[in-house]
């Protein structure tokens, strides 16, 4: 009987241990941890990047609660520093702790879930799903205001446009020039940071010296990580359609003892405004006084001067009448025309708009023309039918004042009374 209640009582001592147990189990502090924030630096990862992923975990309840361990799992990911907390300790009443890991994306594009995992050892675990994504999308650049040809030594301003298409900042940004043969009025250009949806516009001054292609390198970081990307044009040069285009007419060659004069008109034929036009003779006429540079100024498109140059040359033979200005960006273009010595022919040498091998700066004795310092033609006024027209009115004028136009009405006026 005494056996019997022994085992009673120890069967009794047990179930009242494995009660116990249970008790504290249900009463864990582990329980009241929670994940309450995700951070990944960068947002997205662009394949082969490699970036963070920081956890922060909160005690919300009254006691402290012991970790064994914290991992990140994955299949997808490379979890660089997988071992950093193999033992972690405490963690106290109402306060929180962060856990960084560094991960790095493979080839592969996508959204993949790493598992972050709290080992709370006999107490049990704590496990969240993070998403990540990998995406190889690449800011957006293009060029603004690039001319259809290009014309050498001729400055063109253009403008680089960047965009950030992606979830998440870009930083360092920066823009450079890549192209031999140019001139740049800037060798880079730092943008800095661009966050999502946002784009930045920067101008540089190309100034052409070979043919090529026109490059630009955007260099940027995402995260840590540093990338780049490119963007060309081809540089084809030609005639620019819009520039200036100086052609002379009306051309007349006259002799006065050892010197001789040409004379005519310059006309800017092209869309764009030609600036310190002048006007000389070349080899085998030399300029010589009163006259030997017509400087003409500027010509708007459309507009037109006139000019007059004295030159000597030995023998009989085409005087070659050399037209040279500039443009906007002071590039120098000189065209050359043929002029017969001994008539208004007049054949066109040099391509008009072609970069000068020289210039002239004119020289002692150059002068404007008198007719092209009206610099609009007045030579070409039709003076006779003018004049006409001003005589007829002021006879009428007269006619009226003297009272002759009034008397005359009236005897018509009772002529044709009588007559009724």
């Amino acid at each position: 009987m005494n056996y019997r209640i022994g085992i009673a009582l120890l069967v009794l001592a047990a179930c009242c241990g494995i009660a116990a147990a249970a008790a504290d189990s249900g009463s864990d502090a582990s329980s009241q941890i929670s994940v309450t924030g995700v951070a990944k630096s960068p947002e997205t990862l662009m394949p082969g990047d490699q970036g963070f992923i920081t956890v922060q975990i909160t005690n919300s309840g009254d006691e402290s609660a012991s970790i064994d361990r914290v991992k990140l799992y994955t299949n997808d990911l490379n979890v660089v520093n997988d071992n950093a907390y193999e033992v972690v300790g405490d963690i106290g009443a109402g306060n929180s702790m962060e856990f960084s890991f560094m991960v790095k994306a493979g080839p592969g594009e996508g959204i993949f879930y790493p598992t972050f995992y709290v080992d709370f050892g006999s107490a049990g675990s704590l496990h969240s799903s993070i998403p990540v994504i990998v995406e190889d999308t690449t800011p957006q650049v293009s060029l603004l205001g690039v001319p259809e040809i290009f014309t050498e030594g001729k400055t063109e301003d253009i403008t680089v446009r960047v965009g950030n298409p992606r979830e998440g900042i870009l930083s360092g940004i920066t823009i450079t020039p890549v192209t031999d043969g140019i001139k740049c009025d800037r060798t880079s250009y730092f943008v800095g940071e661009l966050e999502q949806d946002e784009s930045a516009e920067v101008t540089f001054a190309v100034t052409p010296e070979t043919e090529g292609d026109l490059s630009f390198v955007v260099s940027y970081r995402n995260g840590v990580n540093e990338h780049s990307t490119a963007v060309s044009i081809p540089m084809t040069f030609g005639t620019d359609k819009t520039s200036a285009v100086l052609v002379i007419n009306e051309v007349s060659v006259s002799s006065s003892g050892g010197t001789a004069t040409v004379s005519g008109d310059v006309t800017n034929a092209g869309l764009e405004e030609a600036y310190s036009v002048m006007v000389t003779v070349g080899d085998p006429a030399t300029p010589s006084n009163p006259n030997p540079v017509a400087v003409i100024g500027a010509l708007e498109p459309d507009d037109f001067s006139g000019f007059e140059v004295t030159y000597t040359m030995q023998g009989a033979g085409s005087v070659p009448v050399l037209v040279s200005y500039k443009d906007e960006d002071g590039n120098i273009y000189e065209n050359e025309f043929s002029v017969s010595g001994s008539s208004s022919s007049i054949s066109a040498d040099g391509e008009s708009g072609a970069p000068a091998e020289r210039s002239n700066d004119g020289g002692p004795g150059g002068s404007r023309s008198p007719l092209g310092s009206m610099g609009s033609g007045f030579s070409q006024i039709p003076f006779i039918p003018v004049i006409f027209v001003i005589f007829i009115i002021a006879g009428g004028l007269i006619v009226w004042r003297t009272g002759h136009l009034a008397r005359a009405r009236d005897a018509v006026s009772a002529r044709l009374h009588k007559e009724k």
